[in-house]
């Protein structure tokens, strides 16, 4: 989402929204805290999480070697880490839904540090 939050203008008129199984009082604290400029919304019961097929994550998936390098990389670069607040073992999912609701794309990352390239997002809103 920090990707797609840097590569904003390369969206077009593509509505965008983050799905977090946050409770709903934490979600401006998170969306602050990402500093994101579309909607966050909350899926406490992570209903859409499993239409999606984003499944929970081993310690070992969780703990990647790409994990603990993105890690590293943010202390390095002066970032605090806090204790994590939320489930850490819940893996993500990224979708692109047509207009018409379609999925059109679909990547369920393997390791929190797997994402898709941002240029792979964008084709699929064509």
């Amino acid at each position: 989402m920090i990707a797609v939050r840097d590569h904003l203008d390369r969206f077009g008129d593509a509505r965008i929204a983050v799905v977090t199984f946050a409770t709903a009082e934490r979600l401006a604290a998170y969306r602050a805290h990402l500093r994101l400029p579309f909607d966050v919304v909350a899926d406490t019961d992570r209903v859409l999480y499993g239409l999606l097929g984003a499944e929970r994550g081993t310690n070992r998936q969780v703990w990647s070697p790409g994990t603990i390098r993105m890690y590293l990389k943010l202390i390095r670069a002066g970032r605090r880490l806090h204790r994590p607040t939320e489930d850490i073992h819940q893996l993500g999912a990224d979708a692109v839904i047509g207009r018409d609701g379609i999925l059109r794309y679909l990547a369920l990352p393997s390791t929190p540090d797997a994402r898709p390239p941002v240029t792979e997002l964008i084709a699929a809103l064509d």
